[in-house]
Protein backbone atom coordinates (compact mmCIF):
# COMPACT_ATOMS: atom_id res chain seq x y z
CA UNK A 1 0.00 0.00 0.00
CA UNK A 2 2.99 2.30 0.38
CA UNK A 3 3.64 2.09 -3.36
CA UNK A 4 0.00 2.98 -4.07
CA UNK A 5 0.28 5.94 -1.74
CA UNK A 6 3.33 7.25 -3.61
CA UNK A 7 1.62 6.84 -6.99
CA UNK A 8 -1.56 8.59 -5.78
CA UNK A 9 0.53 11.37 -4.24
CA UNK A 10 2.41 12.01 -7.49
CA UNK A 11 -0.83 11.95 -9.48
CA UNK A 12 -2.42 14.37 -7.00
CA UNK A 13 0.49 16.79 -7.33
CA UNK A 14 0.21 16.60 -11.11
CA UNK A 15 -3.54 17.21 -11.05
CA UNK A 16 -3.13 20.26 -8.84
CA UNK A 17 -0.35 21.72 -10.99
CA UNK A 18 -2.33 21.25 -14.21
CA UNK A 19 -5.28 23.27 -12.94
CA UNK A 20 -5.54 26.79 -14.22
CA UNK A 21 -5.97 29.17 -11.34
CA UNK A 22 -6.02 32.94 -11.28
CA UNK A 23 -2.53 33.13 -12.75
CA UNK A 24 -3.08 30.51 -15.43
CA UNK A 25 -1.30 27.68 -13.61
CA UNK A 26 1.14 25.20 -15.01
CA UNK A 27 -1.48 23.98 -17.49
CA UNK A 28 -1.17 27.13 -19.55
CA UNK A 29 2.61 26.95 -19.37
CA UNK A 30 2.76 23.57 -21.10
CA UNK A 31 -0.30 23.65 -23.30
CA UNK A 32 -0.98 27.26 -24.07
CA UNK A 33 -4.58 28.30 -23.73
CA UNK A 34 -7.08 25.56 -22.99
CA UNK A 35 -9.59 27.38 -25.13
CA UNK A 36 -7.57 26.71 -28.27
CA UNK A 37 -8.10 22.97 -27.92
CA UNK A 38 -11.28 22.55 -25.89
CA UNK A 39 -13.47 25.42 -27.04
CA UNK A 40 -14.68 27.03 -23.82
CA UNK A 41 -11.68 25.98 -21.78
CA UNK A 42 -13.82 24.73 -18.91
CA UNK A 43 -13.71 21.04 -19.80
CA UNK A 44 -10.11 20.50 -18.72
CA UNK A 45 -10.59 22.59 -15.59
CA UNK A 46 -13.65 20.54 -14.61
CA UNK A 47 -11.81 17.27 -15.25
CA UNK A 48 -8.79 18.38 -13.21
CA UNK A 49 -11.01 19.57 -10.36
CA UNK A 50 -12.78 16.20 -10.21
CA UNK A 51 -9.48 14.34 -10.48
CA UNK A 52 -8.08 16.41 -7.60
CA UNK A 53 -11.06 15.55 -5.40
CA UNK A 54 -10.92 11.83 -6.16
CA UNK A 55 -7.14 11.63 -5.77
CA UNK A 56 -7.28 13.62 -2.52
CA UNK A 57 -9.88 11.25 -1.06
CA UNK A 58 -7.88 8.23 -2.23
CA UNK A 59 -4.71 9.65 -0.68
CA UNK A 60 -6.48 10.30 2.62
CA UNK A 61 -7.94 6.79 2.74
CA UNK A 62 -4.60 5.16 1.91
CA UNK A 63 -2.80 7.32 4.47
CA UNK A 64 -5.30 6.43 7.20
CA UNK A 65 -5.03 2.74 6.28
CA UNK A 66 -1.24 2.90 6.53
CA UNK A 67 -1.47 4.65 9.90
CA UNK A 68 -3.88 2.00 11.17
CA UNK A 69 -1.63 -0.84 9.95
CA UNK A 70 1.51 0.64 11.52
CA UNK A 71 -0.15 1.54 14.85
Amino acid sequence: TLFRSVIVCIALIGAVLLQSGKGGGMGSTFGGSDGAFFGKGNDLDTLMAKATIYLGVAFAVITLALAKINA
